[in-house]
Order: structure tokens, then sequence, then C-alpha cells
């Protein structure tokens, strides 16, 4: 492709490359047919139309503004490939494009880019680290605890006689709830089982069932502190209406060899029950050890890392971030106001959440990649699958595809950073 104008400058406070980029009439002209090529086949128009007649086609399935984007894009796109290939530069990021103007035959045509190059940094060392922390071991009080928590989620619940609530009561209820005329639906359900002592409702709710009869519905306000509370007043205020449907009495089942034998699969005593209970509790306390050696690795080597990261890579992970999080959301059918009231939290105070995660995600990820770069490591297909599937989901590790959507640096990037966490979490040295 010919420049008329090709022009790269280094912004030093951003860390980004500006490039200004100008096509001759003639050059215009030539992208211009190779675009209206391809939209007269898929117009179903003849291959020797007039452009005019691929453009009257085309503003009959989109609207003429859509239409002339389209056509300004194809331009675009394909000279900033080039412009960028011409230059030796290759964008860690996209590039963003400011086009003012659309391209027309006859006329030149120039847009501006913004660039940025992956940061040269470097690890001070790129030994094991050292890490303090206490590995969580798996005690008798320990199984003693879990088998206590699966034995109450067997318990029973059965009808006891009626009579005022009392604190420490079980009882069944309808409720609806209200947050600044706003329903409130992890507070809100019919038929729901609460038992009133074990904090799963906030004081001030449970006080006010304190009295009522089966049968009896009471409406009433009752406040409760914001987590980062300003101020005494600084609370959120519900509004709830409840019913006592009836009382009940919590039956939670004697753990025997009767019992066993009965109800769980793999057992048949309450001491092959207990040593069941005991495997699984030590497999997730090397799970969470191992975790925790991860965690606490990355970040002694990222105090390693040597170099800076410009700006524009903290944007795009903290855009990232907050994408993923209402992705999460919407698969759960879930609005991001929806996450303000149950984390009870606000717009400016996700923000900053975002802003610190974001950046501690962005320099611990590259200390991990210059920690794969500098100690020779290399990655196996089955590297690349894993990372492929985390990131895409099962079966989506395809290498064509990958090369084809340009996700392949995402992937063999991601790839990087799980093998030098593997290698960092093996070899590190735990004291504590």
């Amino acid at each position: 492709m010919d420049f008329k104008k090709l022009e790269r400058t280094d912004d030093g406070a951003t860390g980004a490359v500006e490039v200004a980029v100008a096509l001759d009439a003639a050059e215009v002209h030539r992208q211009l047919a190779e675009f209206y090529e391809a939209a007269g086949a898929a117009c179903k128009v003849p291959p020797d139309a007039p452009w005019d007649d691929v453009d009257a086609a085309a503003v009959r399935t989109m609207p003429p503004e859509d239409y002339r984007e389209v056509r300004r894009d194809f331009v675009v796109g394909r000279a900033a490939g080039e412009a960028l290939a011409a230059l030796g530069i290759e964008p860690a990021l996209t590039p963003r494009v400011r086009a003012t103007a659309y391209p027309d035959a006859g006329e030149d045509f120039a847009f501006q880019l913004s660039a940025v190059e992956m940061p040269e940094l470097s690890l001070s060392s790129v030994d094991p680290v050292e890490i303090e922390t206490e590995d969580v071991r798996v005690t008798d009080e320990l199984v003693d605890a879990r088998i206590a928590e699966l034995m109450e989620a067997r318990a029973e619940y059965l009808p006891a006689d009626p009579h005022p609530v009392v604190f420490g009561d079980v009882v069944s209820v309808d409720v609806t709830t209200f947050l600044e005329e706003r329903p409130v639906p992890r507070l809100t359900g019919r038929n729901m089982v609460l038992e009133l002592a074990d904090g799963s409702m906030p004081d001030a709710f449970v006080e006010r069932l304190v009295g009522m009869d089966v049968g009896q519905t009471r409406t009433f306000d009752y406040a409760v502190p914001r987590p980062r509370a300003l101020g005494d007043g600084d609370a959120e205020r519900y509004t709830a209406t409840v019913t006592i449907l009836g009382q009940l009495r919590k039956e939670v089942p004697a753990l025997t060899d009767a019992w066993v034998a009965q109800n769980i699969e793999d057992a048949s005593t309450a001491l092959e029950f207990r040593v069941a209970v005991a495997r699984g509790l030590e497999a997730e306390a090397a799970v969470l050890n191992r975790d925790a050696h991860a965690r606490l690795a990355n970040i002694e080597l990222e105090k390693r890392l040597r170099g800076t990261i410009p700006d524009a890579f903290y944007q795009a992970s903290r855009e990232g971030l907050r994408r993923s999080l209402e992705r999460e959301l919407a698969g759960k059918g879930q609005t991001i106001d929806d996450y303000y009231e149950q984390e009870r939290m606000n717009e400016e105070e996700l923000s900053v959440q975002l802003l610190i995660k974001s950046g501690e995600n962005l320099r611990q990820g590259f200390a991990l990649e210059a920690l794969f770069d500098a100690r020779g490591m290399e990655l196996s297909e089955e590297d690349l699958q894993l990372a492929c599937e985390e990131a895409f989901g099962a079966g989506s590790y395809d290498p064509e595809a990958l090369e084809r959507t340009g996700r392949r640096r995402v992937v063999e990037g991601a790839a990087k950073r799980i093998a030098a966490l593997n290698w960092l979490a093996d070899t590190a040295v735990v004291r504590g």
C-alpha cells in the first residue's frame, strides 16, 4: 500500500505511539474498489455494476449512516494494519483510530492511530521467592466442625406448638422487603425458614418479630448500618411485611452407624464417615495451601518487576474487569444495580475496587510473563489448550481459529502466566 504520509510520534507521557496516516486519491480508489467488489457480492449485484448501484443495494439492508461507517472501517482497517507493519509497530492492545472524515473516490484520506507496544520489563531476580504463611492443617477439631456442618445440613424442621415468638425460635414466614421503595429479592420469599438466633437476619429485624403470634402479620421499618458507614445515621432503611406461618422445631440427626448406613453412599459406619470427611478436608487443605503459596509468591515476584507500564494498560485492565463482572451478572439474570444493592456499595466504590484489582492483576501478570521468558520456559500444546479453555470455554482450543481470529497472542500470554505461576508455587520457600 502506498502512503502519502506516514509519521510516527512517541508520547513519553502515556507510552503510546501516535501515527499519522494519509492515502492519496489513487490509493483510496484502489481500496474502495476492493470494498465495492466485496460489498457487491454480498448485495448480489452484478460484478460490473456501478458503485452507485452497490450503494443503493446496501442501504436497502442497513441505515445509510451505518453503511458509511462500514465503508470507512474497511479502508481504515486495511490501511492501519499496513501502516503499523511498515513502521515495525506490534501493538499489545487494540489500536485506537481517530477518523473525522470518510474516504471518497478522487480525494485524499487521512486519519490518526494510537497504538501501545509491549513495555520493556524485567525482573531483578528470577530465583525462587520466599513467602511467609501458616499452612492449613486438618485437625480433629476441624473434622468435628465439618461433620457438625454436614449433620446440620440434614436437619429436619418439624411443626411445633404455637406460641408467641421469642429469641431463639425457628419459624416459617412469608416476607416482603423494600429498600427505598425498591423490592429486595434476597430478603423476600414465601414459606421461608428463619432461625432467630443464627445471625442470618439483622438484629433489628429479629427484634420486631419477638412477641408475634402464629398467623399474625406485621409491617415495620428497620435500619442496618452500611458496611462503610460515615456516621451513626449512615444506614440502609428497609420496610418489611412479615407473616408468621408457624413455629418449628429443628431436629439434627444423631451420627450413628445405622444412620450412616442408611444415608451415606460411600460409608457404612460412623468411623468410615469420619475418615472420608477427614480425607476430603485434606484434599481441600492441599488446594487452599497451594493457592495461598501461588498468591503470596506472585506478590513477592511483583516486587522484583522493573520498568514502566503505560497507563493504557491499566485502563484496559480495569475496563476488562468491569466487562467480566457485567457478563457474570448477566449470566445470573442480574444487573450492575443489583450488584450494588447486594454488596452495599455504589459506583464510585466499585471503581476504586476495580482500579486496585486491575493494577494488581496487571503488574503480577507482567511479572509472571517476564519470569517465563527469563527462565527460558517453553509452552506445550497442553499448556495452550488449558489456557484457551479457561478463557473461552471447554472445547474452544483450535490452533487455526486462534490464528485467524488473532486470539493466539492472548492465549499464549495466559499460558505463560499459568506455567510461570505453577513453577513459582512449586519452588517457593515457605517460612512460617
